[in-house]
């Protein structure tokens, strides 16, 4: 119950930006109106909906208006919190958790598939099986002194807990040490720095023959080890589903609207993607060997060589990808939730 208590304030972060921007009693009414209709249509399709989902919604809305402010009512209504996206998976009672979760099994799949993932050295845990080189754990701290090495949770998600391995650790339970992933140089040009970011890429996997992309936005890395939008201090833009061109400004995680990466100096828009033709085919492959799933987000790194598949969600929840249109009537939403006023 404390550590329940213990998370609360953190959900009031962008509520409270919004009420010292227009008031509390502005805040409240804008709170209700948005998840008077989320509740509406998360009840009426059979979804179980709670605090931590109106908290969730409060805090999702928030952050959105507080980014784009000039974002209408009837443009908010569209843009979708969490509990859409993770309710299409409780609508098909299919649980996730050993689909995607555990990030060891997740890779375990793709690589008997032949799907193109990072080289992993070592996994801390039960249920250790498939590794690509099998190191002890000695010769990674050993390697670590020349050498970036990864070492990120097996359960978890949002960046949290990925660091660096350092030649003075200590081994972690539950953890994958895996080689570090530079991106493509052109990536690397347009962050300013040659720590890994990463295309966020959200399909709807309807079926072997029917997919229907939702959207695309580039992560870059901010010049820290993650790129996601609250742990990583990253800058994000949109991505054009069909050419891989950023069709967007960039957006910083204080909502400024960027023309350049005040990193690197490069223009934001309209930059091209490289790969984006081998981006579109890996997504599709991975897509049918993941069939159970309706909708997926990936996480993508473009090397110089390949694009790599650093992870796959089963739902989501973000605001980068919302960053032009919102999902609302997207069919990845309509296939599952009737959609009344």
């Amino acid at each position: 119950m404390l550590k329940k208590v213990k998370k609360i304030p953190g959900y009031f972060k962008s509520i409270n930006k919004r009420v010292n921007k227009i008031g509390l009693l502005k805040t409240i009414n804008e709170l209700i109106k948005y998840n008077r209709f989320y509740y509406k249509l998360l009840k009426q399709n059979g979804i179980k909906v709670n605090t931590k989902t109106i908290l969730f919604h409060s805090a999702f809305y928030t952050k959105v208006v507080n980014l784009f402010s000039g974002i209408s009512h009837e443009e908010l209504m569209k843009v979708i919190p969490r509990s859409i996206t993770h309710g299409i998976y409780e609508k098909i009672k299919l649980e996730r958790k050993e689909i995607t979760y555990d990030k060891h099994k997740m890779y375990e799949r793709m690589l008997k598939a032949g799907i193109a993932i990072p080289e992993i050295f070592l996994v801390t845990g039960e249920n250790k099986s498939i590794l690509i080189e099998n190191k002890s754990f000695d010769d990674l701290l050993k390697l670590s002194a020349s050498e970036r090495i990864l070492v990120k949770p097996r359960f978890s998600n949002g960046g949290v807990g990925i660091h660096l391995l350092a030649p003075n650790d200590s081994i972690l339970d539950n953890h994958i040490y895996q080689a570090f992933v530079y991106n493509h140089k052109e990536i690397i040009e347009l962050q300013g720095s040659d720590f890994c970011g990463t295309i966020r890429y959200v399909i709807y996997n309807k079926s072997k023959e029917e997919k229907f992309p939702v959207a695309a936005s580039i992560q870059m890395n901010g010049g820290k080890i993650t790129d996601h939008m609250v742990n990583g201090g990253s800058y994000s833009a949109s991505i054009d589903l069909k050419t891989g061109k950023i069709s967007t400004k960039g957006l910083d995680r204080t909502g400024e609207i960027l023309d350049k990466n005040p990193i690197s100096g490069i223009e934001i828009f309209g930059f091209q993607m490289p790969l984006w033709s081998e981006v579109l085919d890996l997504v599709e492959k991975t897509c049918d060997v993941y069939s159970e799933l309706p909708l997926i987000a990936f996480d993508i790194a473009l090397t110089d060589q390949k694009p790599l598949i650093l992870e796959i969600n089963a739902g989501c929840g973000t605001v980068a990808a919302q960053f032009d249109k919102g999902w609302l009537d997207h069919p990845f939403v309509t296939d599952f939730f009737s959609v009344k006023s």
